[in-house]
């Protein structure tokens, strides 16, 4: 039996442009964080310990689509103190400052420039943001950019949508391009359960070139 919180996974996997999607996960922040501990989501921990171990010691780190802030919370609890949060939502942000982990949000889409200067960050990290009904592989650019040099990009992916929403092609770009060289895939997690089944999700590390 579908649920409530179904319904609203539902509903933001269904969003159509970055305005509809803003505006659902508005809605969205009251429920985010219990809607997501009964899906059994883990992938916050698993790319913020990958961010750490990839990271320089005391380097600025960028949360790309921060949510509600739970990968700040995994990295402040890796002794990590030097977070920039990132997102499209409002609300989102407002949970966020909530947390107390920040050094500075900032609000904004993934599909546009970012408010960043080149090579600011050591390490950037995303976390449910490259899925269904939300930004494409474009973005990448964006967040190499904005990676100093030989500084690292972990994004977690679910297995499902690597290949069919063109992920992958747009990994090799970059690749192509000299952007970036891949540095780790983690072995498939189950970082998320959805309807009873375990979802294989993996991190990807992406060393900047």
């Amino acid at each position: 039996m579908s649920t409530e919180r179904d319904e609203r996974l539902r509903w933001i996997y269904e969003s159509q442009d970055p305005d509809d999607l803003r505006e659902r996960y508005d809605v969205w922040a009251a429920d985010y964080d219990s809607d997501l501990d009964g899906l059994k989501w883990s992938a916050p921990q698993a790319a913020a310990e990958r961010c750490d171990h990839f990271a320089a010691p005391g380097t600025e780190l960028l949360d790309a689509g921060c949510g509600t802030g739970l990968v700040g919370v995994a990295l402040a609890a890796l002794g990590r103190h030097r977070i920039v949060g990132f997102d499209l939502s409002p609300g989102m942000l407002t949970k966020s400052a909530g947390r107390g982990v920040y050094a500075e949000l900032c609000q904004g889409s993934l599909l546009e420039r970012l408010p960043f200067d080149d090579g600011r960050f050591g390490c950037v990290v995303a976390v449910g943001v490259f899925t269904v009904g939300h930004v494409d592989g474009s973005a990448f650019a964006e967040l190499a950019r904005v990676t100093t040099g030989g500084g690292h990009v972990v994004i977690a992916f679910r297995d499902d949508v690597v290949d069919r929403l063109g992920y992958r092609v747009a990994q090799q770009r970059m690749i192509d391009d000299g952007r970036w060289e891949l540095g780790e895939v983690t072995e498939p997690l189950a970082l998320l359960n959805e309807d009873g089944d375990d979802v294989p999700m993996r991190v990807w590390t992406w060393r900047v070139l």
